[in-house]
């Protein structure tokens, strides 16, 4: 195998990697975007409780929803990464962040699955030039590949 066949193998396998990443992300995501419109009283709890942010009425979430669910979308298809992929970086980030009872008081183990998905966030950001499979902008080439 040579060098340059050796460097297009790695570079398939990064862009699946950074794909699948992007994919789990949003599906995390899509998962608790669509909560705000089935469920906006849960969504409305989850603000009281985690964010101190009490009576956040029904329409407010669904608008939060319908704003989230745009750059959830363009983030699953790789348009504006910069902002798409720093806006979930950080969403997720102050979720995980503003749960902290859950790891520290609580124990509650479903909550401790947040920190390798901010991980995954965090490198889909640091790594998002690379980042070029299925994607609806044009793809960012790095010169002498």
């Amino acid at each position: 195998m040579t060098d340059h066949t050796m460097m297009l193998s790695h570079q398939k396998k990064l862009e699946w990697a950074l794909f699948l990443l992007r994919f789990g992300v949003f599906i995390v995501m899509f998962a608790w975007t669509l909560d705000k419109f089935i469920s906006p009283g849960h969504a409305a709890k989850i603000f009281e409780h985690f964010y101190f942010l009490n009576g956040v009425g029904d329409n407010v979430i669904k608008g939060l929803g319908a704003v989230e669910m745009v750059i959830i979308l363009a983030f699953l298809a790789g348009l504006w990464k910069r902002y798409t992929y720093g806006f979930v970086m950080i969403f997720h980030g102050v979720s995980t962040v503003f749960s902290w009872q859950k790891y520290t008081i609580d124990m509650n183990l479903l909550f401790f699955a947040a920190w390798p998905m901010l991980a995954a966030c965090i490198t889909l950001f640091m790594l998002r030039d690379l980042d070029v499979k299925y994607i609806l902008g044009k793809p960012i080439t790095l010169k002498g590949h």
